[in-house]
């Protein structure tokens, strides 16, 4: 065990850092200066927003019988893909997600969603990338956890089948919180907050167990736009999440 202070690691260098490159490691992480203060307007998101209940209040013919609503609830695994070097210290995460859908025409539906991903870190990763701990050290705390809220579109392939591809897209609002992480009493990474928006892109099947219930199963792709927020990532958050849940219309 050494007795010399532990460091602090930024983000910013993390992601900088090469792991492979670290046998003699010819730099220390050190805190990152505090970041420029920007005025984050969400104005394009809210347009995007409008603009998706819009076209759902033009795609409803005046004389439609009452819309399909439906109901979902996932879990899944959540992988962590960039930026370089906090992917190598963060551990693939879970997903927990609830939406609702209101059908607008044929398969189209508009999607309200809730989500919450998780990622652990990784100790002894982290320790590669600081001089001041042993590899096998035991780390405290550290896990990112990135709460959203979006609204977005869902087309459902209608066939004779049980089995109903789809196609879903979305906007929303994401707040990511990099938690502290602590080496004995030593802090080592500070607590990280933000909010800012993200899409996501994403491709499924639905297999119906009857006229009310369905098994669905869902890859995803979840882009943030955290480059120069609070998190003070270099480039934007990125993550595939692959989900297994269960969907009821009512």
């Amino acid at each position: 065990m050494r007795g010399d202070p532990v460091e602090r690691v930024s983000v910013r260098r993390l992601c900088k850092a090469d792991i492979s490159a670290t046998e003699e490691p010819d730099f220390q992480l050190a805190l990152a200066q505090n970041p420029v203060p920007r005025t984050n307007t969400f104005s394009p998101m809210r347009r995007t927003s409008i603009l998706f209940v819009f076209l759902a209040v033009l795609l409803v013919p005046s004389t439609a019988a009452q819309p399909t609503v439906s109901v979902r609830g996932n879990a899944g695994a959540a992988f962590f893909q960039s930026p370089e070097g906090l992917n190598t210290i963060l551990n693939s995460g879970v997903d927990l997600g609830l939406s609702a859908g209101v059908q607008v025409y044929g398969g189209l539906e508009l999607v309200l969603e809730g989500s919450y991903d998780r990622f652990t870190m990784n100790g002894d990763n982290i320790a590669l990338l600081n001089d001041g701990l042993d590899v096998g050290s035991r780390i405290r705390g550290g896990a990112l956890n990135v709460l959203g809220g979006k609204i977005g579109m869902r087309y459902t392939l209608r066939n004779p089948s049980d089995a109903h591809p789809y196609v879903s897209g979305g906007i929303g609002l994401y707040r990511s919180v990099l938690e502290e992480a602590y080496y004995q009493n030593d802090e080592i990474l500070r607590r990280l907050a933000t909010r800012r928006k993200g899409y996501h892109v994403a491709i499924g099947t639905n297999f119906r167990i009857d006229d009310t219930y369905a098994f669905f199963f869902e890859p995803r792709l979840v882009i943030i736009d955290t480059n120069g927020s609070e998190l003070d990532t270099p480039t934007s958050t990125r993550y595939v999440t692959v989900l297994i849940g269960l969907e009821m219309k009512l």
